[in-house]
């Protein structure tokens, strides 16, 4: 009888144990659209970018989960050196999928601020002049870094709103033929709905 009165208090000291863990657990969700900016180069793209995050959160605020971000860049016009007084415009566009790791800082609170980090597989074209002026479209595919930084609005227990901005290569390999300009740091500010199931 005891034997018995002994498996009963451990089976619910494990039951309510993992009742508790669970509840601590949340499915994470967010899609955004903002804009890419290129600070750092010479050729200052700028264009649209939308970005999707599905994640599980765990108790302490780490969220892991899978990520989609698509953007089209546009830069400034430089001449062509193969076509005299026409001019060309730079172009920056990728395509990641890959995995991201969000750090949010005090979850109960209306306000959330976080931090991430991701790695992803990404797919970049460029259309770029080469040291001696002439243009060039490249295809890329390689993996990718980006480091952001968000606060998250919420708006009930469960909607909120996001707002974030990532630093990021451009999806690039530097090798001979790639301008130096082209590894250089990409920022993105992106908004919109976030979720919490």
């Amino acid at each position: 009888m005891r034997k018995q009165s002994m498996w009963v208090a451990v089976a619910g000291v494990l039951c309510v144990g993992s009742e508790g863990l669970a509840a601590g657990w949340n499915g994470y969700a967010s899609l955004g659209a903002g804009i890419t900016l290129d600070h750092l180069s010479n050729f200052r793209a700028k264009g649209p970018a939308l970005h999707g995050y599905l994640g599980v959160e765990m108790p302490q605020g780490l969220s892991v989960g899978l990520l989609a971000e698509i953007s089209e860049t546009w830069g400034q016009q430089f001449p062509d050196a193969m076509r005299s007084g026409q001019l060309e415009r730079a172009q920056l566009d990728y395509r990641a999928v890959g995995i991201e790791a969000r750090l949010r800082f005090f979850k109960d609170k209306p306000i959330t601020p976080w931090v991430g980090a991701r790695l992803s597989k990404s797919w970049g074209s460029t259309f770029t002049p080469d040291d001696v002026g002439t243009w060039m479209r490249e295809n890329i595919d390689t993996t990718s870094m980006a480091f952001r930084v968000g606060i998250d609005g919420w708006l009930s227990q469960r909607w909120g709103v996001s707002v974030s901005t990532g630093f990021q290569f451009c999806d690039v390999k530097l090798t001979a033929n790639t301008l130096q300009q082209c590894a250089k740091l990409m920022q993105s500010v992106i908004a919109g709905p976030v979720a919490r199931f």
